[in-house]
């Protein structure tokens, strides 16, 4: 749970590269644990990265975040 929420505050420093790495982590932890809590934080994490929807880096986080947060 804190992975997700450490990438969520990388986000939100305006770091999405970082964010999105350590997002790779905390969503494979989720999908391996079936953690609903770490779920809902990397949900709160897709929202911190829409700044950055139109650039390479915004276009990641659906498709990393997808199995560990059913593709919302």
């Amino acid at each position: 749970m804190y992975l997700a929420r450490h990438a969520t505050a990388a986000a939100a420093a305006g770091e999405p590269e970082q964010a999105l790495e350590i997002a790779r982590c905390a969503a494979d932890i989720a999908v391996e644990t079936l953690s609903a809590r770490m779920r809902r934080e990397l949900v709160t994490l897709q929202g911190a990265m829409r700044p950055w929807q139109d650039a390479p880096v915004g276009q990641d986080p659906g498709e990393v975040l997808a199995p560990a947060i059913g593709g919302s």
